[in-house]
């Protein structure tokens, strides 16, 4: 009977040290007087004090990964942080925060050759430094600063808004912003073909405070608007101008490597107390100021309607873009003015890439092998045809016709180096009718 007696002790007390549940400081105190009563051998004891000590690791292993996982759920502020195209990225682990840090920086050289005459040189186009992000899972945010002082936007504040995300019919946005209105203009400067936009961006909009309402679908988008000035415009005596701009596009066909794209853009603008405007182009390079068609400042406007269509294409390595914008000037007293301009361009890689597009616009284009990994990168060609009409009436600003050519090298998604030739084939009338200059322009750019 004591043997009996033993062996059922020793195997109820291996069952219970087995198992973590009872592994604790009363099971180690009933084993330390078996042992002492002779009922457990030394043997047996050391078995059960190993399997002992063995479990209770193996459950406080297992109390450390719950709380860890508890931890994780429980506390939003548990950041991760990520490199992404070369910026840097913070994430809390359940999404409802986010922070990104990036910009692109561009440095242009040009030389100018015949009439009129312009000085060559170098500019750092943009020094632009973004941080944008989302809070609470449905607000965004975008502050964007230009650092390069260059022009009318020289070191000045450009994106800064507040997006609403919570609504399934629409986004909201408030702050300053790009006005809805082009293809050209919703392609982020990084992403054109080619260096500047075409002529076409004199009747540009550009960015302004207001309130903006918004949709974006795989294959259409919309966008709707209402705009005050911009953020260096300093109030007077005279009432600011205001604006309406709306775009929609349509997209039928939306697939990797094969887009159809189709838009259409309407903009109204309240000249204000001002009751002027005027409108100018650079020849498509912004490293000079010499004007190559002005229409000087136009007084008694009283509004200005604008009204553009868009067509692009995507096939393969080859695509295509054209915009037509059409601008007339109401007058108290005078008669109306109309002016237009369009321009027609084509790009094709020729290692292969297609151009990205998503929510209306063009995208960042991504080398099938970057240098450095085994690859050359991406190569574009790409040729252009536009033209800028500024005269009508009693106003002479001149008509410029433009053909461009240009080489892009896309090294990896972050790196860009760019060369232009344009040649103007007429200039008649305005400050320089008659003359027919042309620019070559090279650019480095870094984007991240």
């Amino acid at each position: 009977m004591g043997f009996i007696k033993k062996f059922f002790t020793v195997l109820l007390l291996s069952q219970f040290v087995i198992s973590p549940a009872h592994a604790g400081s009363e099971i180690a105190i009933l084993i330390e007087m078996l042992h002492q009563n002779g009922t457990v051998s030394d043997a047996q004891y050391g078995r059960l004090v190993a399997e002992l000590k063995q479990n209770k690791m193996l459950l406080e292993e297992k109390q450390q990964t719950i709380e860890l996982k508890l931890a994780e759920a429980n506390d939003p502020s548990d950041v991760k942080v990520q490199i992404k195209g070369g910026g840097l990225a913070l994430s809390t682990r359940d999404g409802a925060f986010t922070t990104k840090l990036g910009g692109r920086v561009q440095v242009d050289a040009a030389r100018y050759g015949g009439e009129p005459e312009s000085g060559d040189g170098t500019e750092v186009r943009r020094a632009y430094l973004t941080l944008q992000g989302t809070m609470y899972h449905d607000w965004g945010y975008r502050l964007q600063y230009n650092f390069a002082n260059t022009g009318s936007n020289g070191k000045a504040i450009l994106d800064a808004f507040i997006d609403y995300k919570g609504l399934e019919q629409a986004n909201l946005r408030v702050g300053n912003f790009k006005e809805p209105f082009t293809l050209h203009e919703a392609t982020s400067d990084n992403f054109i073909t080619f260096t500047e936009r075409a002529m076409i961006a004199a009747f540009s909009p550009g960015r302004r405070i207001g309130v903006m309402a918004s949709k974006a679908e795989r294959n259409w988008t919309w966008a709707a608007g209402l705009f005050g000035e911009g953020v260096s415009t300093r109030g007077g005596t005279n009432d600011e101008g205001w604006g309406i701009s709306a775009r929609t596009t349509y997209a039928p066909v939306n697939e990797q490597g094969r887009l159809i794209h189709i838009g259409l853009g309407a903009n109204f603008r309240d000249s204000g107390g001002a009751n002027a405007v005027r409108f100018t182009q650079r020849p498509e390079s912004h490293v000079t100021d010499v004007l190559i068609v002005d229409t000087g400042i136009i007084n008694d406007a009283n509004d200005i309607w604008k009204w553009g269509a868009e067509l692009a294409t995507v096939q393969g390595a080859f695509s295509a873009q054209a915009e037509y914008v059409s601008n007339r000037v109401n007058r108290s007293g005078f008669d109306n003015l109309d002016f237009d301009g369009w321009y027609l361009e084509t790009g094709y890689f020729l290692t292969g890439e297609s151009r990205q597009y998503k929510n209306g616009r063009f995208g960042k284009p991504k080398p099938k092998a970057n240098v450095g990994q085994g690859g050359i990168g991406a190569w574009q060609l790409a040729l252009r045809y536009s033209t800028l009409d500024l005269s009508d009436g009693l106003v002479d600003g001149g008509e410029a016709d433009v053909v461009s050519v240009g080489l892009n090298w896309y090294p990896t998604p972050t790196l860009r180096f760019t060369a232009n030739y344009e040649n103007f084939l007429k200039v008649d009338g305005g400050p320089n009718d008659g003359n027919e200059p042309n620019v070559f322009q090279v650019r480095s750019q870094w984007a991240f």
